[in-house]
């Protein structure tokens, strides 16, 4: 019976051991905080909104377009996947649990051993578990700078299609004040050929003035059709969207040249430092593979009572513990572990040329955005101030020179073309400033 209590007691001491074991490689790991986790991250984690009949803002159509879009769903499961791998790095490994049993029992001075219980713990070199730790880091930071990107880019392309939409409503209601004088004018100069006092060619090229005009406002149309489809595609609709979708957008107000240079913490190029800084953690993990790993063990073995002529010798029976050390020799496969840090160095080295060549095609596409808005707010201010204001007068004058009949209609409604077409003109660069404000404001990382 004593005996049989102190290989219990034994066995109960393994088993405690084997938890301790467990209870340092669990400590290992602990969880990486979620890189720039904002509000508008956790609405990728809600069900899709229904699309409402109409939108009153645009940050409101942003916020929507977010929250349904399909690219970023898939990307935010992919960051996702990337924090849940890295905080399932322990530092140690799982340590290892075996059981042997003699087949000829060994005799020994304390009596012959049965059986032999071990444990064993492998311990990496630090460097490499920090070197696996943090490449999976900087994934988790690059496929969340992915998104981050996703984000940008979505909110330029709504930011575009507001500006479009505001543009192709303005410029419809322009041609359709043009027309509206073109058929006065059409029917003014139908009058004046039956009197015979116009010919022919006058009223035809009046004619002709109406048709183009009614054929832009339909192109005007087409476009606006083909923006509710592509808005509707945006949103993941089955089709475009309502009809009634966009309210009336007020025009160009924001004449001012965007403040400071292109941000250096823009994802585009946070994204390409994690891979360099993953790339140098690669090449330090392939370095430490030439270094040796430790390895403990512990073995509990256990011992029978010797017996003397069917005598149980005093003092014999007790189970041994043994403590063992050691290391894995990397010995073999030397090419394979330099071909490994070659390939690492390699890869460092093609990130950080990818990071330089990321860095000078935004700093290009920021000069030529400001270069082009810099051009457009000159035209825009020229337009306002000298050109349309000089076209009214013109038509100021036209009309007192109608009314005193010293010049014709045609005078006075080609001088009030004129005035509108210089509109035309002046929503155009409006229009075109819009475009290069949303470039730069992602640019920005705004």
């Amino acid at each position: 019976m004593y005996k049989k209590n102190e290989v219990l007691i034994g066995r109960r001491w393994v088993i405690v051991s084997l938890h301790c074991l467990f209870c340092i490689a669990l400590a290992g790991a602990n969880q990486i905080s979620n890189p720039g986790a904002d509000s508008w991250i956790y609405q990728l984690e809600q069900t899709p909104r229904e699309v409402p009949t109409q939108i009153r803002e645009r940050n409101a159509l942003i916020d929507l377009a977010i929250q349904r879009n399909s690219d970023l769903r898939a990307q935010y499961a992919e960051w996702q996947s990337s924090l849940a791998a890295t905080s399932s790095i322990s530092r140690l490994p799982d340590p290892t649990l075996g059981l042997g049993y003699f087949v000829e029992s060994v005799e020994t001075a304390q009596g012959p051993q049965r059986a032999k219980i071990s444990l064993g713990q492998s311990i990496p070199w630090f460097s490499n578990t920090r070197a696996a730790r943090e490449s999976s880091e900087f994934l988790s930071i690059q496929t969340f700078q992915a998104l981050e990107t996703l984000r940008l880019s979505l909110i330029r392309e709504i930011n575009k299609f507001w500006a479009e939409a505001g543009h192709l409503q303005s410029i419809s209601a322009l041609i359709k004040a043009k027309i509206a004088l073109s058929e006065d004018l059409e029917e003014v100069i139908s009058v004046q050929y039956q009197s015979a006092s116009v010919s022919h060619k006058k009223l035809v090229e009046v004619q002709i003035q109406t048709l183009q005009l009614e054929n832009d406002l339909r192109d005007v149309e087409s476009q606006v059709h083909r923006l509710k489809v592509n808005l509707g595609a945006i949103l993941e609709l089955d089709s475009s969207v309502a009809e009634n979708f966009l309210p009336n957008i007020s025009s160009y107000s924001d004449q001012t040249i965007p403040s400071g240079r292109f941000s250096i913490d823009h994802p585009r190029l946070q994204q390409l430092e994690a891979v360099v800084h993953r790339a140098s953690a690669e090449k330090a993990s392939a370095q430490a593979a030439f270094i040796p790993d430790l390895k403990i063990g512990l073995d509990y073995i256990l011992t029978d009572k010797k017996l003397t002529n069917g005598a149980e010798v005093s003092g014999s029976g007790k189970d041994p513990l043994m403590l063992s050390a050691g290391i894995a020799l990397p010995l073999w496969n030397w090419k394979l572990k330099k071909a490994g840090v070659k390939t690492a160095e390699w890869r460092e080295k093609k990130a950080r040329a990818l990071l330089n060549a990321e860095h000078s095609r935004l700093v290009q596409e920021y000069e030529l955005s400001l270069s082009a808005l810099e051009d457009d707010l000159r035209r825009i201010q020229l337009y306002e101030t000298q050109l349309i204001p000089k076209a009214r007068d013109i038509e100021k004058v036209m009309r007192q020179e109608y009314i005193s009949q010293s010049s014709d209609i045609s005078s006075y409604t080609m001088a009030r073309l004129h005035v509108l077409d210089l509109q035309l003109i002046l929503i155009n660069t409006q229009y075109s400033a819009q475009l290069q404000i949303a470039d730069l404001s992602y640019l920005k990382g705004n």
